[in-house]
């Protein structure tokens, strides 16, 4: 899964120091923005854990946290300049303190990647498909054209399209040898069933 990490703090010495410890110690490319409208112009960014390091007491446009939200892995992350250290600030997945060794900052970074795997994978499984989509991608996965499945499972192409459109969100798989593999790990269908000359 890509990363995508930006820090968002009016003082270019926090930014800075902090860009540096993240790509030094943990190889993370940074983005750093002084404005927190400056995040505007990266929402399409989609399939991505993005990580956004704010300035405490600042918070996303709730357009641009809902569009950020919708096609990756969001987590907020308050950037505290002050010994203040009363717990989990509210509107923020994770604290970061300036006073944090790089340790609890590996520590963190460890967490959230560890958190987005597990909701990629919890995606993945529990994708609540219906048995139509479940029809489809196993038609996708013997490698039946749209037309084809519409004939097969007599529905117009554009439920077909939009029932493809659906599987894609649900899943976050975008291609046929992966959806081949969620039908045979589902039991959608037999391994058996598929011709291998499909997939190339």
């Amino acid at each position: 899964m890509e990363e995508n990490v930006f820090i968002i703090h009016p003082s270019e010495i926090l930014r800075k120091g902090l860009a540096w410890i993240l790509k030094e110690y943990f190889k993370i490319e940074i983005t750093q923005l002084s404005e927190i409208n400056d995040i505007a112009s990266f929402t399409g960014i989609s399939g991505s854990l993005i990580i956004i390091i704010i300035q405490k007491g600042l918070g996303l446009p709730p357009e641009v946290d809902e569009r950020l939200r919708r096609n990756n892995n969001l987590y907020l992350v308050s950037l505290s300049a002050s010994t203040d250290t009363e717990g989990l600030t509210a509107g923020y997945d994770y604290d970061l303190n300036v006073l944090d060794s790089n340790l609890e900052i590996q520590k963190l970074i460890q967490v959230i990647r560890k958190s987005a795997t597990k909701a990629k994978t919890q995606t993945f499984e529990n994708g609540d498909l219906t048995q139509r989509e479940k029809d489809v991608i196993r038609h996708i996965a013997l490698g039946l054209s749209n037309k084809e499945m519409a004939d097969k499972l007599n529905i117009s192409i554009h439920t077909v399209i939009s029932h493809r459109k659906n599987i894609t969100e649900k899943l976050n798989i975008k291609s046929i040898s992966g959806l081949t593999v969620y039908a045979i790990m589902n039991n959608l269908l037999d391994i058996s069933d598929i011709n291998p000359e499909e997939l190339i």
